[in-house]
């Protein structure tokens, strides 16, 4: 009984050492497992402490900025066709913009038949120009017989019909979300997004300001519902419309919806622009700011750099196609009001002076806004030039970066060569400052060689 029981309990003592030794040899495969757990989270919050800030500012970019400028842009019927838009979203897109465009050429029709100059706001039965006899034969067509109707009414339409299809072609089709990748990119760098936002609504809150300004000048001043109707009723085939009574605020109605599509259509098409050269300067501004704190490798600096060239170009290239045209417009415009102004003119009353400089100031203002606007961008681009320079002199923020990537650097910023361009040619501040020059200087002589009379208003 004894024997057993000493067997047993050797047995026990055995089995007991080797459930402690099992224990020991599997415990540094605990301990092990568990530090690899404990690695395995860190690495997970890292990536989404990483993570977070970036599709957090990507959220807020798409529901402040880029959803209503989307809008904006639809309403002028130039809605961008992303991958991400459903096949319904496309068609009702289309469909928006073949009504702006029929609309539009509704419009030019009617200027043409009301004698609407859009140019100078005025109709040309009460003008110097052009005088039309409204007791003349059925069927006369009167101005189509006159070469100012070419330069009046058909080349202004076809530069501003010009414009909207390619703004449509190019926001539409050609743009390859180039718009959505450079707001997104200024969006992750700025340290102010909410600052972003409000200029997209400060650049359209401006715009609808010179549109309202635009409207309520033609609505008020402009249009004259008689002389649209007497107009309308100089051609033969227009005669039985004059059995209606309403057919003249029908026409002034028309007239004025259609001048404020014509006018909505340009200014989307030139805040477009603005906003865009805005947002390459806060791009390029930023990575210059990131690259003077060492916040950002040289490599990648200069890869960004090169990411911003391509912006820059399909700027150049595409964008300011459509700007260039309404601005050959917009100066026409601006031109024909001077001289209508200041044509054959010896005493001029002070209320119809007044009306002709707002005109005048109306389109020299949407003519302007894109020289600015480049200006602007380019001189941050020759600003960048110099970063190299300024890395050098900071040794102690660089200590940790090789003086070849200094040098690299250097050479790189001080070779490039980047401007905005409009008419495929570099817009530089000086020499725009110079032409505004001049062009006051040559108003004020004329107005000093004007007589203005200050009479009665």
């Amino acid at each position: 009984m004894d024997q057993s029981s000493a067997v047993g309990a050797t047995t026990i003592s055995s089995s007991s050492l080797s459930t402690t030794s099992n224990v020991l040899t599997h415990a540094p495969d605990a301990s092990h497992s568990s530090d690899m757990e404990c690695i395995d989270e860190n690495v997970i919050i890292d990536e989404i402490t990483e993570a977070e800030p970036t599709s957090v500012t990507l959220r807020f970019c798409k529901r402040k900025f880029l959803r209503p400028y989307v809008v904006i842009l639809a309403i002028a019927g130039l809605r961008p066709s992303s991958s991400d838009v459903e096949f319904l979203g496309r068609w009702i897109g289309h469909l928006q913009t073949f009504l702006v465009l029929l609309l539009l050429i509704v419009g030019y029709m009617l200027q043409f038949l009301c004698g609407f100059s859009i140019g100078d706001r005025y109709f040309l039965t009460e003008s110097g120009n052009l005088t039309i006899n409204l007791n003349r034969e059925p069927g006369h067509l009167g101005l189509l017989a006159s070469g100012e109707a070419i330069f009046i009414y058909l080349v202004p339409a076809l530069l501003h019909l010009n414009g909207f299809i390619l703004a449509v072609f190019i926001y539409r089709f050609a743009d390859n979300e180039q718009l959505q990748n450079l707001i997104e990119r200024v969006f992750i760098l700025s340290s102010n997004p909410r600052r972003l936002v409000l200029t997209l609504w400060l650049y359209f809150g401006l715009g609808l300001v010179w549109l309202g300004v635009s409207i309520a000048y033609v609505t008020l001043i402009g249009i004259d519902g008689v002389t649209v109707f007497e107009r309308f009723l100089s051609f033969g085939w227009t005669g039985g419309l004059a059995r209606w009574t309403h057919t003249g605020e029908l026409l002034r109605a028309l007239l004025s919806v259609t001048l404020f599509l014509h006018d909505l259509v340009q200014m989307v098409v030139i805040v477009s622009y603005g906003l865009m050269c805005y947002m390459l300067r806060c791009y390029l501004k930023a990575l210059k700011e990131k690259l003077l704190l060492h916040t950002i490798e040289p490599l990648n600096w200069m890869r960004e750099i090169c990411e911003f060239r391509k912006l820059l170009h399909h700027l150049n290239t595409k964008i300011s196609l459509p700007v260039a045209s309404l601005t050959v417009l917009n100066l026409s415009y601006t031109v024909s009001s001077v001289a209508h102004l200041f044509h054959n003119m010896t005493a001029c009353p002070i209320n119809i002076f007044t009306a002709s400089l707002a005109n005048i100031l109306l389109w020299l203002v949407i003519a302007l806004v894109p020289f600015f606007q480049a200006a602007s961008l380019t001189v941050t681009c020759r600003q960048t030039q110099s970063c190299g320079h300024l890395i050098s002199i900071r040794p102690f923020v660089h200590r940790n970066t090789s003086s070849e990537d200094l040098n690299t650097v250097l050479l790189y910023a001080s070779s490039l060569k980047m401007s905005a361009k409009l008419f495929r040619m570099p817009v530089s501040a000086h020499y725009l400052c110079f032409l505004v020059l001049v062009c006051f200087i040559g108003v004020l002589t004329f107005g000093m060689c004007l007589n203005i009379s200050l009479g009665r208003l």
